[in-house]
């Protein structure tokens, strides 16, 4: 009888650990799911922002709540393709929001028993959650620091601050390793140049904060919607390519991708133009720990239903063998 209940017991921790992640590989997801927040779900139907009072009037409660549940189901059923062990996702709602996707993911047979909220306070209503197959520790719902900017490059008289309104950061355990994820969401291109200096200084306290990490051993991963493109100012100052610190590796490049899928790496479509503005950033302290080749893999799982989300889901999957 001991054994037999010795034997269940280590085929239960077999099977918990397989369903928490690979023991090989561990793979990262983010989408943005636009606007999947009960009192913004219109926006996601091409509303503006503030309706009109005969718009309020076609938005009940009853169709807000069947708008939403609709929207996270099929949002869930996309993910259950994309199965990742680590998912963040941007632009969801707080409280009752955040319990229907976290049931909408469980019906949809994803198993994350450990997710976090960001404590966002984004005038948007919009927030950043970590889904996770692998307990999350040292969980920091704000990302804390200021950061002063120019909103008019030739104008030093234009100087303003900001924080880090949509962000949280939390530690896995993977490999022996402790991993801090960090799920971001910066000012989008709303604004012009006022919005590029502001989000350039989010993208600096991003950076301040998760050197901090890899000072004290830690590796880093950058995951949500950066909203800039590779190459451009936001993403050369959070992976470090403007200071001589310890930079962060794009997933985005050519060579993650496979070889059929390197036209296809934008997740949105700005003014008709595809790019990329979701992101995973690893640490370069990671790397040695991964196989030689093909150790980082990147893909997107296309949405092609713009009453989904406008945006597709980036996945990156890390082989450590």
């Amino acid at each position: 009888m001991k054994k037999l209940v010795s034997t269940l017991v280590g085929a239960t921790a077999l099977f918990a650990a397989h369903a928490s992640a690979s023991a090989e590989e561990l793979s990262i997801a983010t989408l943005n799911t636009e606007f999947l927040i009960t009192d913004k779900i219109h926006i996601s139907r091409g509303f503006d922002f503030r309706l009109s009072e005969a718009e309020k009037a076609e938005w009940p409660d009853t169709r807000r709540a069947q708008v939403f549940d609709e929207k996270a189901n099929a949002i869930a059923a996309v993910l259950a393709n994309v199965d990742a062990d680590i998912l963040v996702l941007t632009e969801i709602g707080d409280g009752p929001d955040f319990d229907k996707i976290k049931s909408a993911l469980s019906n949809a047979g994803l198993n994350y028993p450990h997710a976090e909220i960001c404590d966002c306070n984004d005038p948007t209503g919009q927030n950043v959650a970590i889904f996770s197959r692998l307990p999350l520790s040292s969980v920091e719902a704000k990302i804390e620091g200021r950061e002063h900017y120019l909103a008019e490059d030739d104008d030093p008289g234009t100087e303003g601050d900001t924080g880090l309104s949509k962000g949280l950061k939390a530690t896995v355990s993977f490999q022996g390793q402790e991993i801090v994820i960090y799920g971001v969401h910066l000012k989008s291109e709303r604004g012009f140049s006022e919005a590029d200096g502001q989000r350039i200084a989010q993208a600096s306290i991003v950076r301040r904060n998760y050197l901090k990490d890899l000072d004290a051993g830690r590796h880093v991963i950058v995951v949500g919607d950066l909203n800039d493109r590779r190459g451009d100012p936001t993403l050369k100052r959070i992976r470090g390519l403007d200071d001589i610190q310890p930079d962060l590796i794009q997933t985005g490049l050519y060579n993650f991708f496979e070889e059929s899928e390197r036209g296809e790496r934008w997740t949105y479509i700005y003014q008709g133009r595809r790019q990329q503005i979701d992101h995973i950033l690893v640490s370069d302290s990671l790397k040695p720990m991964l196989k030689r080749t093909k150790g980082i893999k990147s893909r997107v799982e296309r949405i092609t239903d713009s009453e989904v989300t406008d945006h597709s889901a980036l996945i990156v999957t890390l082989d450590f063998r």
